[in-house]
Protein backbone atom coordinates (compact mmCIF):
# COMPACT_ATOMS: atom_id res chain seq x y z
CA UNK A 1 0.00 0.00 0.00
CA UNK A 2 2.96 2.34 0.48
CA UNK A 3 4.20 2.41 -3.23
CA UNK A 4 0.52 2.85 -3.97
CA UNK A 5 0.21 5.79 -1.85
CA UNK A 6 3.76 7.05 -2.65
CA UNK A 7 2.94 7.06 -6.87
CA UNK A 8 -0.30 8.67 -5.89
CA UNK A 9 1.53 11.49 -4.19
CA UNK A 10 3.97 11.73 -7.27
CA UNK A 11 1.47 12.16 -9.31
CA UNK A 12 0.66 15.51 -11.48
CA UNK A 13 -2.98 16.67 -12.67
CA UNK A 14 -3.53 19.73 -14.69
CA UNK A 15 -7.44 21.03 -14.23
CA UNK A 16 -9.67 23.85 -13.11
CA UNK A 17 -9.04 24.75 -9.74
CA UNK A 18 -10.97 27.78 -8.01
CA UNK A 19 -8.29 28.74 -5.36
CA UNK A 20 -7.94 31.51 -2.74
CA UNK A 21 -4.79 32.66 -0.76
CA UNK A 22 -4.14 34.28 2.15
CA UNK A 23 -0.13 35.41 2.54
CA UNK A 24 1.06 34.76 6.56
CA UNK A 25 2.82 36.22 8.93
CA UNK A 26 5.72 33.87 10.59
CA UNK A 27 3.60 34.06 13.85
CA UNK A 28 0.25 33.15 11.53
CA UNK A 29 2.16 30.27 10.10
CA UNK A 30 3.39 28.68 13.27
CA UNK A 31 0.11 28.87 14.98
CA UNK A 32 -1.30 26.37 13.03
CA UNK A 33 -4.24 25.94 10.45
CA UNK A 34 -6.66 24.90 13.29
CA UNK A 35 -5.76 27.75 15.52
CA UNK A 36 -5.74 30.06 13.14
CA UNK A 37 -9.33 28.89 12.17
CA UNK A 38 -10.26 29.02 15.86
CA UNK A 39 -9.07 32.67 16.28
CA UNK A 40 -11.12 33.70 13.09
CA UNK A 41 -14.25 31.97 14.20
CA UNK A 42 -14.33 29.81 11.50
CA UNK A 43 -14.04 26.24 13.17
CA UNK A 44 -16.68 23.53 12.85
CA UNK A 45 -15.41 21.06 14.68
CA UNK A 46 -18.48 18.56 13.01
CA UNK A 47 -16.94 19.20 9.75
CA UNK A 48 -13.79 17.54 10.70
CA UNK A 49 -14.87 14.73 12.30
CA UNK A 50 -17.06 14.12 8.74
CA UNK A 51 -13.70 14.46 6.72
CA UNK A 52 -11.59 12.74 8.99
CA UNK A 53 -14.17 9.74 8.97
CA UNK A 54 -14.55 10.15 4.88
CA UNK A 55 -10.73 9.77 3.92
CA UNK A 56 -10.65 6.89 6.59
CA UNK A 57 -13.75 5.13 4.45
CA UNK A 58 -11.90 6.10 1.25
CA UNK A 59 -8.87 4.01 2.06
CA UNK A 60 -10.94 1.46 3.24
CA UNK A 61 -12.62 1.85 0.18
CA UNK A 62 -9.43 1.37 -1.71
CA UNK A 63 -8.32 -2.30 -0.28
CA UNK A 64 -11.89 -3.55 0.17
CA UNK A 65 -12.27 -2.90 -3.64
CA UNK A 66 -9.60 -5.29 -4.34
CA UNK A 67 -10.17 -7.72 -2.07
CA UNK A 68 -14.13 -8.12 -1.52
CA UNK A 69 -16.07 -6.36 -3.88
CA UNK A 70 -19.17 -6.63 -1.93
CA UNK A 71 -17.84 -5.55 1.01
CA UNK A 72 -16.23 -2.75 -1.22
CA UNK A 73 -19.47 -1.50 -2.72
CA UNK A 74 -20.84 -1.26 0.73
CA UNK A 75 -18.10 0.81 1.94
CA UNK A 76 -18.67 3.31 -1.15
CA UNK A 77 -22.34 3.34 -0.65
CA UNK A 78 -21.43 4.56 3.55
CA UNK A 79 -19.01 6.62 2.04
CA UNK A 80 -21.26 8.52 -0.13
CA UNK A 81 -23.58 8.85 2.46
CA UNK A 82 -21.69 10.82 4.59
CA UNK A 83 -20.22 13.17 1.36
CA UNK A 84 -24.21 13.89 1.27
CA UNK A 85 -24.09 14.98 4.85
CA UNK A 86 -20.63 16.73 4.81
CA UNK A 87 -22.09 18.83 1.30
CA UNK A 88 -25.21 20.40 4.11
CA UNK A 89 -22.80 21.52 6.50
CA UNK A 90 -23.29 25.35 6.56
CA UNK A 91 -19.36 26.23 6.77
CA UNK A 92 -18.73 23.87 4.42
CA UNK A 93 -21.32 24.80 1.69
CA UNK A 94 -20.35 28.64 2.48
CA UNK A 95 -16.72 28.05 1.61
CA UNK A 96 -17.51 26.18 -1.66
CA UNK A 97 -19.95 28.71 -2.67
CA UNK A 98 -17.44 31.84 -1.92
CA UNK A 99 -14.75 29.90 -3.88
CA UNK A 100 -17.16 28.86 -6.78
CA UNK A 101 -17.89 32.67 -7.21
CA UNK A 102 -14.13 33.14 -8.45
CA UNK A 103 -12.98 32.56 -12.03
CA UNK A 104 -11.60 29.01 -12.36
CA UNK A 105 -8.27 28.86 -13.00
CA UNK A 106 -5.64 25.61 -14.91
CA UNK A 107 -3.62 24.13 -12.23
CA UNK A 108 -1.18 21.76 -11.87
CA UNK A 109 -1.91 19.51 -8.98
CA UNK A 110 -0.71 16.85 -6.59
CA UNK A 111 -0.70 15.29 -3.36
CA UNK A 112 2.20 17.47 -2.18
CA UNK A 113 1.84 20.49 -3.67
CA UNK A 114 0.73 22.62 -6.56
CA UNK A 115 0.90 25.46 -9.39
CA UNK A 116 -1.12 28.35 -9.41
CA UNK A 117 -1.43 31.74 -11.18
CA UNK A 118 -1.44 34.49 -9.15
CA UNK A 119 -2.35 38.16 -10.12
CA UNK A 120 0.38 39.04 -7.71
CA UNK A 121 4.29 38.59 -7.82
CA UNK A 122 5.23 36.52 -4.34
CA UNK A 123 8.39 35.19 -3.20
CA UNK A 124 10.10 31.83 -2.76
CA UNK A 125 10.21 31.66 1.13
CA UNK A 126 6.41 33.37 1.72
CA UNK A 127 3.86 31.23 3.53
CA UNK A 128 0.13 30.99 2.41
CA UNK A 129 -3.24 30.08 3.43
CA UNK A 130 -4.65 27.92 0.77
CA UNK A 131 -8.14 27.24 0.21
CA UNK A 132 -9.27 25.66 -3.26
CA UNK A 133 -11.98 23.60 -4.84
CA UNK A 134 -11.41 21.28 -7.41
CA UNK A 135 -13.46 21.50 -10.27
CA UNK A 136 -13.28 17.51 -11.87
CA UNK A 137 -15.10 16.33 -8.45
CA UNK A 138 -15.89 19.08 -6.19
CA UNK A 139 -13.48 18.22 -3.51
CA UNK A 140 -11.99 21.24 -1.40
CA UNK A 141 -8.88 21.66 0.56
CA UNK A 142 -7.61 23.88 3.19
CA UNK A 143 -4.32 24.05 3.93
CA UNK A 144 -0.89 26.16 4.70
CA UNK A 145 1.62 25.84 2.09
CA UNK A 146 5.22 27.47 1.50
CA UNK A 147 6.21 28.82 -1.91
CA UNK A 148 9.11 26.53 -3.55
CA UNK A 149 9.37 28.24 -6.44
CA UNK A 150 8.09 31.02 -9.18
CA UNK A 151 7.96 29.20 -12.83
CA UNK A 152 5.60 30.07 -15.69
CA UNK A 153 2.02 30.54 -14.86
CA UNK A 154 -0.56 27.71 -15.54
CA UNK A 155 -3.57 28.80 -16.34
CA UNK A 156 -4.41 29.26 -19.80
CA UNK A 157 -8.41 30.78 -19.48
CA UNK A 158 -6.90 34.25 -19.99
CA UNK A 159 -7.91 35.60 -16.72
CA UNK A 160 -4.57 38.23 -16.36
CA UNK A 161 -2.46 36.40 -13.88
CA UNK A 162 0.94 37.22 -14.96
CA UNK A 163 2.80 35.12 -12.64
CA UNK A 164 3.22 30.91 -11.25
CA UNK A 165 3.63 30.12 -7.82
CA UNK A 166 4.78 26.71 -7.15
CA UNK A 167 3.85 25.68 -3.44
CA UNK A 168 4.59 22.81 -0.88
CA UNK A 169 2.03 21.88 1.21
CA UNK A 170 2.80 22.46 4.71
CA UNK A 171 1.26 20.22 8.11
CA UNK A 172 -1.89 18.64 5.53
CA UNK A 173 -4.36 16.97 8.11
CA UNK A 174 -4.34 13.70 7.21
CA UNK A 175 -8.55 13.92 6.04
CA UNK A 176 -7.01 16.58 3.79
CA UNK A 177 -4.30 14.54 2.57
CA UNK A 178 -6.14 11.60 1.77
CA UNK A 179 -8.58 13.70 -0.36
CA UNK A 180 -5.47 14.80 -2.32
CA UNK A 181 -4.42 11.43 -2.93
CA UNK A 182 -7.45 9.96 -3.77
CA UNK A 183 -7.97 12.50 -5.88
CA UNK A 184 -4.91 11.90 -7.98
CA UNK A 185 -5.56 7.97 -7.57
CA UNK A 186 -8.80 8.67 -9.58
CA UNK A 187 -7.12 10.71 -11.96
CA UNK A 188 -4.15 8.62 -12.66
CA UNK A 189 -6.83 5.98 -13.18
CA UNK A 190 -9.02 8.06 -15.56
CA UNK A 191 -6.17 8.75 -17.34
CA UNK A 192 -4.77 5.07 -17.88
CA UNK A 193 -8.07 4.23 -19.08
CA UNK A 194 -8.26 7.01 -21.93
CA UNK A 195 -4.54 5.60 -22.87
CA UNK A 196 -5.69 2.40 -23.26
CA UNK A 197 -8.97 3.32 -25.05
CA UNK A 198 -7.09 5.42 -27.51
CA UNK A 199 -4.75 2.11 -28.30
CA UNK A 200 -7.30 -0.04 -28.85
CA UNK A 201 -9.01 2.43 -30.68
CA UNK A 202 -5.90 2.74 -32.88
CA UNK A 203 -5.24 -1.35 -32.89
CA UNK A 204 -8.93 -1.13 -34.63
CA UNK A 205 -8.23 0.91 -37.33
Amino acid sequence: MTDGNENRRSFRVSEDVYIKYDVLTDKEFAEGLERRKLRLGDNDSAQAALVEVESRLSEAMFLMNGEQSALGRCITLMNDKINIAIEQLPALRENKASLARTPAQCCDVGADGMVFSSERQLAVGDKLHLRFLLSSDNRYVECFARVVRLTDPPDTHGNNLPYGIAVEFDNVPPAQREILIQHMFNRESETLRMRRLEIDKANEG
